[in-house]
């Protein structure tokens, strides 16, 4: 019987010693914590992380309350973290599950965090683990990255090939119903629609270099306002006029900031009914772009800027042109602003005005 004893007990030893070895040859860190939340046991990987990462005190943190250091934490992730983990442990669920970014100052880190209830103790407990999925967040980021670069130059040729498109059709459709015309008329005709094409191949290019980010942009000494012209030539303006009141020198890209006044022209035109001027100028620190209609209000001055937003939708618009302008400011460092474009009394038509803040000057 004493045989049988010892070797029962020696089974068990090698059992407890297999568990233990096993617990810390875990890659992810785990601690087990009991229905107060005081951490009792830790890995090897727990042990390893704290030390690597400068925690403070033992480096197991055994005896020390999880929960109480989740709850000292202005990391909403760390209030989450607890809240997970004192329902598993009050039995409300039997496990919680919480993705959360821990960056250093050198390395970006995302964790997942697994709380698993212990049915193996007789008062409650939970396993805590911290698996690293810093490899599947950047594959997931770079595939984010990607689709929105991709619904980018989408919704760019989309949305800003159609104004000069619907040029060269005009102009066409001209030439085509009206055979009487003369030749100086269709030299005219036929430069305009020339000029609409080669609108649609620098917009291709702009598109692509937009959506590859602003490290790829070619900037250089433009004019504010001949850009601004050659933009109000791109557009079906109807009977609204432009008026260049301060040009000056910038350092942009000139094919997106052509694209920029293009679509804000056409937001003005579009949106704003009964416009009948818009004024383009610089400011000491930029540059703004202004017109005389109804304005926006200031609830929807921010939301302008979303994509997709329109407040438009039923006449077609597709709510991406201001959505671009706020895409081509970003690419060049700037900040864009949108306000009244004048403080009257007068009339209830303040019009908008659009800023753009941080622009180098010549």
């Amino acid at each position: 019987m004493a045989d049988q004893n010892g070797s029962h007990r020696r089974s068990t030893e090698r059992e407890r010693g297999l568990v233990a070895a096993t617990f810390d040859a875990l890659p992810a860190q785990i601690a087990v914590v009991d229905a107060d939340g005081v951490i009792r046991e830790t890995n090897r990987a727990w042990r390893q992380f704290g030390a690597e990462n400068g925690v403070r005190g033992e480096r197991d943190m055994v005896g020390e309350n999880y929960l109480a250091v989740c709850d000292g934490s202005d990391d909403e992730s760390a209030t989450g973290a607890a809240a997970g983990i004192r329902s598993v442990l009050a039995g409300e669920r039997t496990e919680f599950s919480l993705e959360y970014p821990c960056h250093s100052p050198d390395k970006r880190r995302w964790f997942l965090m697994r709380v698993i209830a212990l049915s193996e103790y007789d008062d409650p407990h939970a396993l805590v683990m911290h698996i690293d999925i810093t490899d599947r967040k950047e594959v997931e980021l770079r595939v984010s990255a990607n689709n929105e670069t991709l619904s980018t130059v989408a919704s760019v040729l989309s949305h800003d090939l159609r104004n000069p498109l619907n040029v060269a059709m005009g102009r066409a459709e001209y030439l085509a119903t009206d055979p009487a015309v003369g030749p100086e008329v269709v030299a005219e005709q036929t430069e305009s629609i020339r000029s609409s094409l080669d609108r649609m191949n620098a917009i291709v290019d702009d598109a692509l270099v937009l959506a590859s980010g602003s490290e790829q942009i070619d900037t250089e000494h433009v004019s504010l306002g001949a850009l601004a012209r050659d933009a109000w030539s791109h557009v079906e303006t109807g009977g609204a006029t432009l008026d260049v009141s301060a040009d000056g020198t910038l350092v942009a890209d000139p094919g997106l900031l052509e694209q920029l006044l293009e679509n804000l022209f056409r937001n003005a035109i579009d949106h704003a009914e009964g416009v009948e001027t818009i004024a383009v100028g610089t400011t000491d620190s930029g540059f703004y772009v202004a017109d005389d209609g109804p304005g926006i209000t200031p609830e929807d001055r921010e939301r302008v800027f979303e994509t997709g937003y329109s407040t438009g939708e039923a006449d077609g618009n597709t709510g991406m042109g201001l959505a671009i302008v706020r895409k081509i400011a970003d690419a060049h460092g700037w900040d864009v602003a949108l306000t009244d474009a004048r403080d009257r009394t007068d009339t209830d038509r303040p019009g908008a005005r659009f800023e753009f803040e941080g622009v180098t000057r010549r």
